[in-house]
């Protein structure tokens, strides 16, 4: 299960993957980052950290959306408990103190939360406090004796009052004395934070991390909701905007540009996988409405298919193929899942997909010469009552019929798993597959 952490200066990256090994940690999420984390392939999710303000928060509507794709969604901390605060009902999973005190209406406004840092590039150091670690630590020094309850109550109003990029605890002490509050309180408490501070938020960031790696190793499947989500207008120009082919995006970062340069020069390939591409793409929108959950037995065996298909079944030959298509275990995943999707839609739209293989081919080019050579078969074998052949009428075994025309006729490799193969051309099995062969040599001697 492929595992993301969105975090910034709550908690430092190297000490989340040490508490989640194998996360990717990702920087404070945006609106967009969690849509485009399920699109490539994301099955958990932490939110800790996010951006607000200059940068377009993330959107309640995709973390519901990320849920009905069977990924489960963390939040803690910071913006994390925020988002979990008002969508714990829906499934998400709310994590530590600040959760708890958002979802019960003890804290309201995001300023609680909010803290100024620095760039990526220093970790995101924090230059203020968040106001719940003001909040704990105050009280933390109230339990142990270090200040007066008036003290405290003073202090936290002052706190609270602070324009948040503004709130630290040496501005806190320094304005402490204008306040009125006795001095020897205020120099007990300087004494005592160096030791006695306590960071709220890294806790429950803390506590986060620790319940996905609880949950990881409790392998519980796709995540489940009894909601119904709405595609509205602006969902789907969210889905515009970022595309299925964020999911399907190179790893190397290859830009687009330069392969499907070299997909024109292939010649007949370019238009044959552009009409492949857009197939999947109106497929995967479909699968994305009917929000329809993806079964572990049918991935499993879809990913079974896959490889058999391709004639790959020792695993050096599976990770050969892996290597040269630039895939790596969750980029596979998330190409068979979308496979899966595409099977799907492709088996409820089956009656439709057919009505459209006339126009198909007649823009093709390819209608007359085919239903030519469809009636001429049929006409011939039905004068020599051979429409529904037996073996004996082939008069030699399978697999010299199944040679014949892969090896013979078409100079390719014979499929592994016939069944699989049948299946893939949209037969019943491999005896409807064999019929097809007998019929089409049978044409040929006659012919």
């Amino acid at each position: 299960m492929t595992a993301i952490v969105f975090v910034g200066p709550s908690l430092p990256a190297g000490e989340c993957q040490a508490i989640l090994p194998g996360a990717a940690v990702y920087p404070p999420v945006s609106q967009g980052d969690v849509t485009r984390a399920v699109l490539a392939g994301a099955r958990m999710i932490g939110v800790i950290d996010g951006y607000f303000e200059r940068v377009p928060a993330v959107w309640h509507k995709e973390i519901l959306w990320a849920m009905t794709r069977g990924t489960h969604v963390f939040g803690a901390a910071s913006m994390g408990a925020l988002r979990a605060a008002e969508l714990h009902v829906f499934g998400m999973v709310g994590i530590g103190e600040v959760f708890a005190a958002f979802r019960d209406g003890v804290l309201e406004d995001d300023d609680e939360v909010t803290v100024t840092h620095g760039p990526a590039e220093i970790g995101y150091l924090p230059t203020s406090v968040a106001m719940v670690d003001i909040r704990a630590t105050l009280r933390a020094a109230l339990d142990a004796g270090v200040t007066t309850r008036a003290t405290h109550d003073t202090l936290i109003d002052m706190a609270k009052r602070t324009y948040y990029p503004e709130r630290s605890y040496d501005a806190l002490l320094a304005a402490a004395p204008a306040s009125g509050l006795p001095a020897m309180e205020i120099a007990a408490l300087r004494e005592w934070l160096p030791s006695g501070r306590v960071e709220r938020k890294a806790t429950d960031a803390r506590a986060l991390l620790t319940a996905m790696a609880a949950h990881l190793d409790a392998d519980p499947g796709p995540m489940r909701t009894d909601f119904h989500f709405q595609p509205t207008d602006a969902w789907e120009q969210v889905l515009r905007r970022d595309g299925h082919q964020i999911a399907a995006a190179l790893p190397d970062a290859l830009p687009m540009e330069g392969l499907m340069e070299e997909l024109r020069l292939l010649g007949g390939d370019y238009h044959r996988v552009l009409s492949v591409a857009f197939a999947r793409a109106l497929a995967l929108r479909e699968a994305e409405r009917r929000q329809a959950p993806l079964d572990r037995a049918v991935f499993r065996d879809m990913l079974h298919g896959f490889f058999a298909d391709r004639g790959l079944r020792a695993p050096e030959e599976i990770r050969a193929w892996l290597d040269a298509q630039r895939l790596d275990a969750d980029g596979l995943t998330a190409l068979i899942s979308r496979q899966t999707q595409v099977q799907i839609i492709e088996t409820l739209f089956r009656d439709e997909i057919l009505a459209q293989i006339p126009d198909a081919l007649r823009a093709a080019g390819l209608y007359g010469r085919l239903a030519a050579r469809a009636e001429d078969k049929r006409r011939l074998l039905a004068e020599a009552d051979l429409l529904n052949p037996g073996s004996a009428d082939w008069g030699q075994d399978e697999e010299a019929l199944v040679a014949w025309h892969f090896t013979e006729r078409r100079g390719e490799a014979m499929p592994h798993d016939l069944e699989a193969h049948a299946r893939a051309l949209g037969l019943a099995n491999r005896h409807a597959f064999l019929q097809a062969l007998m019929r089409e040599y049978l044409y040929c001697r006659r012919q």
